[in-house]
């Protein structure tokens, strides 16, 4: 295995990654055992807002192709035009969701003093018209500030609390004398309601996520054939990445308490999957290295990955959690 790919090793290795592709756990467990959603009594003037961007956000929480949520809203959307379909879900508006979700919104905002800007403008002209003589002018400016306050609860079918969330999120704008109109209020609390529809949408339901994480490259303590080797590896996880995972395995026989082949060995089987077994890896690494980050973020990744496991059970209903 390692002569196959001694002459790749010509030249500097730069960093590399690995692809690592998983499903990452909820912030919250108990919604798990939420097929269906209702969505349903949104109060305040942000409410509605509130509502659609909380639908929004939980339509786009997709694992392995399907949707983690089923949504509707329990009655119909009062002063809007947004399409819905009552015949789309009639059980969810008989109550037969597993559980519904409330909320309000209450909306606030100001205007405050907020310095000047600097301009030039034109003091004088030509017989053509042509500017002829600039001066720098003091713009008052202003600021609009908007509250928005959020509060949302999840509850079972049987009137079990699954879930609660509140904040307050402000958004500012600048503006000056010399511009035309004034931020709109209504377009600033859309904003807000997405980040806070965002933030609900990762505490409910996991992610599924590909990313590519930098292997380690040091060649300490190595011997000079099997840093020749090491580098040639580290070439190959542009190309083949399952011969790389092979060569560094190949090298963890002679440096068995190497940093860096522990961790890139760990690495390769967290991408197939073997979530203990790469544990496993990252504490030896840890044991001979404790303050090194990269094992402490891929232990991260399993434990996520692994609470992931339990929720999509709670889901299927294989574990009463």
């Amino acid at each position: 295995m390692i002569g196959t790919v001694a002459a790749l090793c010509a030249g500097a290795a730069q960093a590399e990654t690995l692809p690592v592709e998983g499903i990452y756990a909820a912030g919250t467990d108990a919604p798990s055992r939420a097929r269906s959603i209702a969505l349903a009594g949104f109060a305040g003037r942000g409410g509605e807002r509130l509502a659609f961007a909380i639908d929004s956000a939980l339509r786009g929480a997709v694992i392995e192709g399907r949707a983690w949520f089923q949504l509707t809203f329990a009655e119909p959307p009062r002063g809007t035009t947004y399409t819905y379909d009552r015949d789309a879900d009639p059980a969810a508006y008989r109550g037969g969701a597993d559980a519904v979700m409330r909320g309000i919104a209450e909306v606030s905002w100001r205007d405050r003093e907020d310095g000047t800007k600097q301009v030039e403008e034109c003091v004088a002209r030509g017989d053509r018209g042509k500017c002829s003589e600039k001066k720098k002018v003091d713009i008052p400016c202003r600021a609009r500030e908007v509250t928005f306050r959020p509060e949302v609860r999840l509850v079972s079918h049987g009137g079990e609390l699954l879930y609660g969330k509140g904040d307050q999120l402000t958004a500012s704008r600048r503006f000056c004398k010399d511009e035309d109109g004034s931020p709109p209020v209504d377009s600033m609390v859309e904003e807000l309601a997405r980040q806070f529809a965002d933030a609900v949408r990762y505490d409910l339901a996991p992610v599924q996520r590909y990313e590519t994480i930098r292997v380690l490259e040091s060649r300490e303590g190595m011997s000079k054939p099997d840093q020749a080797t090491f580098k040639a590896a580290l070439r190959l996880t542009k190309t083949d990445v399952a011969e790389a995972c092979a060569v560094f395995a190949d090298l963890r026989k002679t440096n068995p308490r190497s940093v860096t082949v522990l961790f890139n060995v760990g690495l390769c089987i967290e991408r197939l999957g073997e979530l203990d077994t790469a544990a496993q890896l990252y504490q030896e690494v840890l044991a001979i290295s404790p303050r090194k980050l990269e094992p402490q973020e891929g232990l991260g990744r399993i434990a996520s990955r692994q609470r992931a496991e339990r929720q999509l059970s709670i889901r299927n209903g294989d574990a009463a959690r």
